[in-house]
Order: structure tokens, then sequence, then C-alpha cells
């Protein structure tokens, strides 16, 4: 039984993402896990969907009462005792029923999470192994990471640069990443940035839109990665709307022709605008493909500029998407060396 925790340089790198993603190939393995955030400030909901989602399913225990940080944490070198003790047993009650336990976070940022001194001292104290997360920028240095990590000492279980976008892949591979390694810092990989977690589910656009279903909703945690508006188009339907596999169609609800071109090349979902329902025959294709369709009364203008602003809303408490997400990560982690940890 180990325990893994996992840091970031700054809020926003995925700490508690990876850790989902962590919990779920626990969980593949048939092994018994438990999670733990340590620190948080009133209702959180992304620890209220990893209970729900994630840990009650399989039966595993709630995670502890979370705390918030005290005030000037990322100046000081150290934790008040109490709240270590707290922490401390709070991780001995769940290592009496779990194989691993994953701690999330919190940041290394001198305004709202810890000094990097305070959390090597933190790890230490409940026999964590350290994962610190960087979220690439292209001013990021190897000194400037391995100045962060070095508190950890041979507590460090590994770096991870997160959000390294397709064409910065390679470079940070070659680049920062391959420095760390030669000086002997444990780097455990990169995550590139993916649109798994940044697409919103078809939930999430109905929710958005005020929307109504025409039938029995099926799929509606689906993600979707690209939104098309079902028009007079000149190529054909089967090439127009099957150029993408997650995505949703934009058409008028009087348009039965273009909601059964976008049906038949796998659309995730409709929107039908204008507020009347579709013909029979497209409820009834939709509902043997599995295809949910939504209603709204505006037009297609304005549905669309209504659903632009959802990318950068989307969220990650989406058991699809962290399923998908884990995958991704075999791809580009070591993921047994970070999960060996957990052993």
């Amino acid at each position: 039984m180990g325990t893994l925790q996992i840091f970031s340089q700054q809020p926003g790198a995925g700490k508690t993402t990876l850790a989902a993603a962590l919990l779920v190939k626990l969980a593949q393995s048939d092994k018994h896990g438990a999670y733990y955030k340590p620190f948080s400030t009133g209702d959180d909901p992304n620890l209220e969907f990893i209970q729900q989602v994630l840990l009650a399913p399989s039966h595993w225990p709630a995670p502890p009462p979370t705390q918030p940080l005290p005030p000037d944490s990322g100046q000081s070198s150290s934790l008040p005792e109490a709240m270590g003790q707290s922490i401390l047993s709070a991780v001995e009650s769940l290592q009496q029923s779990t194989t691993g336990i994953i701690l999330d976070g919190p940041d290394l940022e001198t305004d709202s999470g810890l000094s990097p001194a305070a959390a090597a001292r933190l790890a230490q104290m409940a026999g964590a192994k350290a994962i610190v997360l960087f979220r690439h920028s292209t001013g990021l240095t190897a000194a400037e990471m391995m100045q962060t990590v070095e508190p950890f000492g041979a507590n460090l279980g590994g770096i991870i640069m997160t959000f390294v976008t397709k064409h910065r892949v390679e470079e940070a591979k070659n680049g920062v990443l391959a420095e760390l390694r030669s000086s002997g810092i444990p780097v455990a990989g990169l995550i590139p940035e993916s649109r798994i977690l940044q697409s919103p589910t078809v939930r999430q656009m109905a929710e958005t839109l005020g929307a109504r279903w025409v039938q029995e909703p099926v799929n509606i945690d689906a993600r979707v990665e690209q939104f098309l508006i079902g028009g007079n188009i000149m190529d054909s339907g089967p090439e127009y709307y099957g150029r993408y596999d997650n995505q949703a169609v934009i058409v008028r609800s009087q348009r039965p022709d273009i909601q059964l071109a976008s049906l038949l090349a796998g659309t995730r979902c409709l929107v039908l605008t204008g507020g009347g329902d579709p013909t029979e025959y497209i409820k009834t294709e939709a509902m043997e493909r599995d295809v949910p369709l939504m209603v709204v009364s505006s037009n297609t203008s304005d549905t669309v500029e209504a659903l632009a602003p959802l990318a950068g809303q989307a969220h990650p408490r989406n058991l699809a998407k962290i399923t998908e997400f884990a995958r991704l990560l075999d791809r580009h982690l070591d993921v047994d060396s970070l999960l060996a940890l957990l052993a």
C-alpha cells in the first residue's frame, strides 16, 4: 500500500483531473483506492464528483474532510503542527482499508498554496511520493522547475508537464524534459492539450440553452467537439456531416432533409431551432440511432451564439471524459510506474 500526492506549480495545471484518471486506472486494475484533498475552500464540485461518481460505486471510503489553508502558508516553510497532525490522522485512517491513496494538491504558490518546502514536509509526513505538475508555457525553464522541486529530494516521484500544445510536444520532450532527465530529475512524461476535457457534453449544451427534449434523452453525457450548422451546402450530406466523430448539428426544426443527412452521418445530437418538433420519421431515426433531440425556441444564429462560450466553461466532471482521458495517459505517461508508487 502506498500514497501518492499530486502537487502543481500553479492552479489549473490538472491535479484533480490526473487524480481522477488514476482512480479510474486503479478501479480497472481491481485495486482498492482512496482519495483525499487535504485543502479546499467552500463547496468543491470536483470533490463531490469524485466522491459520488468514482469512489461510491466501487465502495471505496469517502474522502476525509478538507480544511482551508492557513494564512500566508505560501510564505512559510512548515505547516501548523495541529494541521499536519490532522492530515496525518486522516491518511492513517484511510490506510486501514485501501490499496493506494491519492492526495490531491495543494498548489506550490505563494498566494494560494504552500511553499515547496512546506509541501515537501507535508508529503514526507504523509509517507507520500510527490508528483509535481507544471503547466506548459514557452517561458518555463528547466532551472525554474528544478528549483521548485528541489525541497522534495529523493521523495520526488516525478515531474509531469501538462497542457502541451500538439506543436510543442516534441520540443518539450527534447528540450526542457530531456534537460531535467540529464540532471537526474525523475520525469514521468507530459500530457498534451486535449479536447477531451475541454469539450462540452450534450447535457451541458441542453442546460446552457434551456432546451427541451423531444423524447426520452439518451447518450446525454457524450462529449461534443464540433458544432455544425445545418443549411444548404454544396457538398453531399455524408461528406459534409461525416467529417467529425463527435459533433452536434444545429438546424431548423422544419428541415427534415438536413436532419436525416446528419443522422446518417453519425451525429451525436441534433439541436432543432425555431421551437417546432421534428417529423415522426426523424424521431424514429434518432431513436434507432440513440441520438438525442433537443428543441429551442431561438433561431439558428442566436443558438450558435449562445453556445459559443460553452467550450471555455466546459468542465471535466464527467465519467466518460475522465475514462477517455485515462486512456490518453497511456500514450504519453508511464502510468504503470505512477501506479507502482501506490503499490
